[in-house]
């Protein structure tokens, strides 16, 4: 079944579509949170993710923000602390409870990491908290000018735990750096981001970006899916912790059975 935009008008604030044949585009606009998530706003992000994986003809998901002044601000605090809200239950059940919505919120945060299908992240304006830990992992980042980012978990009194801090050691490149920023909360520029490796290039507005990950998504639509897919899976493998000795013998599996399918040889 063709990939259809309109299957996706159910969710608040997001809007899909495509910016060019086999790319999806995902947007999020709330702009009186500055693009805050509350407990239904991640849900449903996963959940867009997960369902866009799983489009035949969708080969690359790119994802911005339809606010000027923020990528996302992070978590909305008071959606949040209803999970958190006493209740008189026992110490062990509210561990427990705790627990479980924090996993929950981290398989959505991370399905960008986990699905084949490879996602660019156009990162404008605010990048504060559940930002970072969201834009981690995609598999490419692009920052707007202007953009700022902190990993701000620690000036609400937490650690944060939705896939930053165990992302961003295998991304950037000055890992004193990011002990830095992770411990004071602080603010770094997107200039600072791009010396980092933590994008790939800046950009000047959202939309020269919607318009180079368009540009991306479409030369890799062009190649047959399994290799771009595939492509992305294995790197992703290594960066979860695969050895490269197994990434081989991984790699040369899944390059027999997709090779031999595609040209009618018999294994």
């Amino acid at each position: 079944m063709p990939f259809d935009s309109k299957n996706y008008t159910r969710y608040e604030f997001f809007t899909v579509s495509t910016l060019a044949e086999g790319v999806a585009h995902v947007q999020y606009t709330n702009p009186k949170t500055l693009n805050a998530y509350t407990n239904q706003n991640w849900r449903d992000y996963g959940e867009i993710l997960t369902r866009l994986d799983k489009e035949e003809d969708i080969s690359v998901i790119v994802i911005s923000s339809g606010v000027a002044k923020s990528f996302s601000s992070g978590l909305n605090l008071k959606s949040a602390m209803e999970t958190a809200k006493p209740d008189g239950s026992p110490e062990k059940e509210k561990i427990a409870k705790l627990h479980e919505y924090i996993i929950e919120f981290q398989n959505a945060c991370t399905v960008p990491a986990r699905i084949n299908t490879p996602t660019i992240g156009i990162l404008n304006g605010i990048n504060y908290g559940l930002a970072i830990d969201l834009a981690s992992a995609y598999s490419i980042r692009v920052g707007v000018e202007g953009a700022r980012f902190s990993i701000a978990e620690v000036n609400i009194g937490i650690a944060a735990d939705m896939g930053s801090l165990q992302r961003m050691p295998g991304i950037v490149n000055n890992k004193s750096r990011l002990f830095q920023h992770a411990l004071l909360g602080d603010v770094f520029d997107v200039k600072e981001a791009a010396e980092l490796g933590y994008v790939s290039t800046v950009v000047k507005s959202v939309d020269e970006g919607l318009e180079l990950a368009g540009a991306w998504g479409s030369r890799m639509a062009q190649v047959p899916q399994w290799a771009i897919k595939g492509t992305k899976k294995h790197i992703q493998d290594i960066l979860n912790g695969t050895t490269p000795e197994q990434g081989l013998l991984d790699i040369a599996q899944y390059n027999a059975e997709n090779i031999a399918r595609s040209t009618g040889m018999k294994l």
